[in-house]
């Protein structure tokens, strides 16, 4: 997968798009539209696949749009579940995140509180082993 550059693609094809018929109409600006918005989700879903942290300002370059148009269909797409992001407007930077099945977050807690118990169980036995010689120590 890789970034579609919405600039080039419309030079490329604008002649044959607005040439072509579906029932005997001819496609209007709102079909031009609805595939930029397709090919912004998908340019943005490209980057979340690429980053793990992006700027805005980089973000907008890729996607060849302002950064405020950029910040928009990016929360456009948060707030319709499609991509998992978290921005942070003042350092402008826009973190991605995966997904996390609550299974694997359950058994990762899991896993972490065994480790837990584990350390707190060898630190018990070496305070009692730590007793232990200190009493007989004192009984010598």
């Amino acid at each position: 997968m890789e970034v579609i550059q919405w600039t080039t693609l419309w030079d490329t094809y604008k002649s044959e798009f607005e040439n072509e018929k579906v029932s005997g109409k001819s496609l209007d600006e709102k079909a031009a539209e609805d595939l930029k918005q397709r090919i912004i989700e998908h340019n943005i879903l490209v980057v979340s696949k690429y980053y793990a942290r992006i700027t805005v300002k980089r973000l907008a370059q890729l996607l060849c749009l302002s950064v405020q148009e950029a910040e928009k269909h990016l929360s456009d797409m948060v707030v319709s579940k499609a991509l998992i992001a978290k921005i942070d407007r003042p350092k402008g930077i826009v973190c991605f995140q995966t997904a996390k099945d609550s299974n694997d977050i359950l058994n990762s807690w899991a896993a972490n509180l065994e480790k837990l118990l584990d350390l707190v169980e060898k630190s018990c036995h070496q305070i009692h082993k730590e007793t232990m010689v200190h009493k007989a120590v004192l009984k010598v």
